[in-house]
């Protein structure tokens, strides 16, 4: 059993505890998050309990900070002035690298975790891929009326799209064995897309 949380004001996040944090996100991806205590996590981290203690009350706040950063590292590539440019294929392209580099050794067991035990954590990254789904409504749209992509239903293409980035971006060790990083899987993918879509 972890020891109890003493019900006191916590510190704000530091950018120097903001490191320790984002740095837990990677030692989370193979472990049990329900059983694990603030101790545990505390372990992990390699601080003293106490420090943990000072910014956190709960496990579920750790999880909900790591996942808030690792967002946040990818806010930028769901950006509505993505929209502003003239080409589509790139304004693409860079949605799903950015997205792909953000994501890069979060596993299927994890976001499956978040789902399944921490539903206020895992209507956070809803919220995100609902964001990530309407912008690339708004792409393939675009991108459609300007007649540089072939007109297809856009509501299947954000649903394969969806499919991709919680489900295949998030395994792509299961590549490895073919030479495949999560670039080469997410960029592959972008061609197959575009190859489908453009109007040549």
């Amino acid at each position: 059993m972890g020891r109890k949380a003493i019900d006191r004001p916590r510190k704000a996040l530091t950018p120097k505890a903001e490191i320790w944090v984002r740095e837990l996100v990677p030692l989370l991806q193979d472990k049990d998050l329900s059983q694990l205590t603030l101790d545990d996590l505390s372990d992990l981290m390699g601080k003293s309990k106490s420090t943990i203690y000072s910014y956190f009350s709960t496990k579920e706040e750790i999880y909900h900070t790591s996942v808030h950063l690792v967002l946040k590292d990818i806010s930028a590539a769901i950006s509505m002035e993505n929209l502003a440019a003239n080409d589509m294929e790139q304004a693409l392209r860079y949605m799903l690298l950015n997205i792909s580099l953000g994501i890069e050794g979060i596993s299927i067991s994890y976001l499956e975790q978040l789902k399944d035990h921490f539903p206020d954590i895992w209507a956070t990254i809803e919220e995100f891929t609902g964001q990530v789904r309407f912008l690339l409504e708004k792409i393939y749209e675009k991108g459609m009326e300007q007649g540089s992509f072939k007109r297809f239903n856009v509501s299947l293409l954000t649903a394969l799209d969806h499919h991709f980035v919680l489900n295949i971006m998030t395994n792509a060790s299961t590549f490895s064995d073919q030479g495949l990083s999560l670039n080469d899987v997410v960029t592959e993918y972008l061609e197959l897309r575009l190859s489908a879509l453009k109007n040549d």
